[in-house]
């Protein structure tokens, strides 16, 4: 696996954090339940060769997903990639996500899984009533 610098890896991760302050209510950011959050690097294949990039990776406890996610940025198509974690493998969940659907899209696999706002609303109010018993 090839190293990245330091400061490549810094870059990057500052990018997609910048990206989801800006565009992510952090109320929602905090609903993701994030721990761990690492700049650090993974290899990825892209167009069948392997790739080194750098990616933050956090670990989630949501609705729908729980587990390790890596966030990576392409400047050059100006897109993120999303990658989950299972059994010590890296699993691509969307290679092409627009920088203004970043936030969105992590909601999405993290906490909706895609229903609706109504559906997740009344998700909530169950599991508050199941704390509050």
């Amino acid at each position: 696996m090839k190293i990245l610098r330091k400061k490549q890896i810094g870059r990057a991760t500052c990018t997609i954090l910048q990206q989801l302050a800006l565009t992510t209510p952090l109320n929602v950011v905090y609903s993701w339940g994030i721990t761990n959050k690492v700049a650090t690097q993974i290899e990825i294949t892209v167009d069948g060769m392997e790739r080194t990039v750098a990616a933050l990776m956090m670990d989630v406890n949501g609705f729908n997903y729980q587990g390790r996610l890596y966030v990576t940025n392409n400047r050059v198509k100006q897109t993120f990639g999303l990658y989950s974690e299972r059994n010590g493998m890296l699993h691509e969940e969307n290679e092409n996500i627009a920088f203004k659907d970043l936030g969105q899209v992590l909601d999405a696999v993290i906490e909706t899984g895609g229903m609706s706002q109504q559906k997740h609303q009344q998700r909530l109010r169950e599991y508050a009533k199941r704390l509050l018993a």
